[in-house]
């Protein structure tokens, strides 16, 4: 489905807004259906054995680790612009200025009790912050592949609301988890949308069953992305004009920060189906 065809349900937005203000994370329930997340996991089990047969510096006993991967399968790139997602991440951002910032297929093999990344909040070093509070300027969609509904099955663990806080939160003496950590749960093709600041890690995985998700961060395009300076060429071929400017593309070298309408073909859209915004509005410091 194009973006144009799409629906808006304002009032399921809002209340995602609500929920990313306070918690620093929401929920979209079935993002993915079921034939969908079966491509992705077949096209990712085809990766996988490739690298397997050849050393790949992306694959290891802990699972793959590929970024950018939107480049890697058309099956990646169609998530750019999902349509169960995509109108949260441009509700949440609100603005038509925005790009890819990366894209990151991340596993966590069975069995392991080591974490594949530790504590940590996004958004770079140094960190720009409003009164010592990480301020807003990008997001993740994690799609996730399989279910994790159970304790230590190497998912997401999150601390609500601490978007909003000064610094790291507490630790208790001899804890690996911070105070007030939660391990999320998902059902096989859920998606979360997170903000920068919000402090996250993965739990070990000690469960018999591969963890696989994808995550697709979201920025302004007055920051740099993370994991890609330019797109391949015969990826931005065949990508729509709208795809193009989430990749990185402008008209001149001034485009990511005095955007034209030529570089911004999103605009039209956004302004049709949220409130149109003042260019020089980014809206950088709302947590």
């Amino acid at each position: 489905m194009e973006i144009n065809d799409l629906a808006i349900d304002h009032a399921a937005l809002d209340e995602h807004q609500r929920r990313f203000d306070e918690l620093g994370y929401t929920i979209i329930k079935g993002a993915l259906a079921p034939d969908k997340v079966e491509k992705l996991l077949t096209v990712i089990d085809e990766m996988r054995a490739a690298f397997h047969d050849h050393a790949h510096r992306n694959a290891s006993e802990r699972g793959l680790n590929i970024r950018p991967v939107i480049d890697k399968h058309p099956a990646f790139r169609a998530l750019l612009m999902w349509p169960a997602t995509f109108p949260v991440v441009v509700k949440l951002l609100g603005h038509y200025n925005i790009q890819l910032m990366q894209s990151h297929l991340f596993e966590a093999n069975p069995g392991h009790a080591q974490r594949v990344t530790g504590w940590h909040n996004d958004g770079g070093v140094p960190a720009i912050e409003v009164n010592g509070i990480r301020a807003f300027g990008s997001l993740k969609v994690g799609y996730f592949l399989r279910a994790i509904d159970q304790e230590n099955m190497g998912g997401l663990m999150v601390v609500p609301g601490s978007h909003r806080i000064q610094g790291a939160p507490p630790f208790r003496d001899g804890e690996p988890d911070p105070v007030g950590a939660v391990q999320v749960r998902f059902e096989a093709g859920d998606a979360i949308v997170f903000q920068q600041g919000l402090w996250h890690a993965a739990a070990p995985n000690l469960s018999n069953q591969r963890r696989t998700a994808l995550y697709y961060g979201y920025g302004y395009r007055v920051f740099r992305p993370v994991d890609y300076q330019t797109m391949p060429a015969k990826l931005l071929d065949a990508c729509s004009p709208i795809e193009r400017q989430l990749l990185g593309e402008t008209v001149n070298h001034q485009g990511y920060y005095l955007p034209t309408v030529e570089d911004t073909p999103l605009k039209p859209w956004f302004d049709e189906h949220f409130e149109p915004v003042n260019g020089g509005n980014l809206g950088l410091i709302r947590h």
